[in-house]
């Protein structure tokens, strides 16, 4: 499945919601399918997280560098 920004919008405002107290959330993906999550599931929240984000992330061609600089002449 291709997830999509909005998707990623979807999760993280489920994980807010469990967060905040709140018994059961649902999201409804780009493709249609809509989930319920409860507390217990959190942790699988999460991960989903990570997953939608690192895909968007190559679909946007995006990539993260870091430089490092030293003074020492390394």
């Amino acid at each position: 499945m291709a997830y999509t920004q909005a998707d990623l919008d979807a999760v993280q405002a489920a994980i807010l919601a469990l967060a905040k107290g709140e018994r059961v959330t649902s999201i409804r993906f780009a493709d249609g399918k809509q989930v319920q999550y409860g507390e217990a599931d959190l942790p699988a929240l999460k991960v989903l997280r990570e997953e939608i984000g690192r895909e968007v992330q190559a679909a946007t061609g995006r990539r993260r560098y870091a430089f490092a600089t030293t003074s020492k002449g390394l």
